[in-house]
C-alpha cells in the first residue's frame, strides 16, 4: 500500500545515537515534522534540518514538534546535536520509514541534475558534507504527523536536497 496523506504509519522502532530503542508512537504527541534524511552526513539534508532549527520558535509557535530520522551514523546525530540541532534526531537501521512512505532511490544520473548542484551550493552556506552513512542515492521526504500517526502532509523529494520550504510547511499543516 503506497502511503498518502490519511494514511496511518505503523508505529516503527527507531533508536537514539546511543542505541536505546524507542517507538515512534511514543514520541510523538502533538503534530510533528519528521524530515527522513538521506543520512546525517548529508550537506543539503544538514542544511535543512538547521533550517528547521532556526524556525523551531515559529514552528513551536504553530504547535509542531520536530524529529528527525535517519539511515545510520550515530556519530553525525550526536555531531548534529554539538552544532545547535536541539531536537531528538533518531536512526532508523532497518530503513523502515523510508519503505513505510514510499522513499525509494534516485536513478544514477539524478547526482548530476542542475537542482541537485543547486542544491549542494545553498547548503554550502550553512553545512558541510560529512561521510557518506548510506546508499548515496537514497531519496530524501518529510512528513508530518499528528498523534495517532496519521499522516497529515507529505513531501517525497525528487532529487538531493530536495525539501519543502519551512514557511510552505507551517501553512500547510495548520489546523
Amino acid at each position: 500500500m503506497t502511503a498518502v496523506v490519511g494514511s496511518r504509519l505503523p508505529d516503527l522502532t527507531l533508536e537514539d545515537p546511543a542505541g536505546s530503542e524507542m517507538r515512534l508512537g511514543e514520541l510523538i504527541t502533538r503534530r510533528t515534522v519528521v524530515p527522513v534524511v538521506r543520512y546525517y552526513g548529508c550537506m543539503p539534508c544538514r542544511d535543512y534540518l538547521f533550517q528547521l532549527q532556526e524556525a523551531h520558535p515559529r514552528l513551536s509557535d504553530a504547535e509542531l514538534d520536530v524529529i528527525g530520522i535517519g539511515r545510520a551514523a550515530d556519530f553525525q546525530a550526536e555531531w548534529l546535536g554539538t552544532q545547535g540541532i536541539e531536537f531528538p534526531l533518531l536512526l532508523d537501521p532497518d530503513q523502515a520509514i523510508y519503505a513505510a512512505i514510499d522513499l525509494a532511490r534516485f536513478p544514477w544520473w539524478a547526482m548530476f541534475s542542475w537542482a541537485t548542484a543547486r542544491n549542494y551550493v545553498r547548503a554550502a552556506k550553512r553545512a558541510r558534507q560529512g561521510r557518506i552513512a548510506n546508499h548515496p542515492l537514497q531519496r530524501p521526504g518529510l512528513i508530518v504527523l499528528d498523534p495517532g500517526l496519521e499522516i497529515v502532509y507529505l513531501h517525497r523529494g525528487e532529487r538531493l536536497g530536495d525539501y519543502p520550504p519551512v514557511e510552505q510547511l507551517v501553512t500547510a499543516v495548520q489546523p
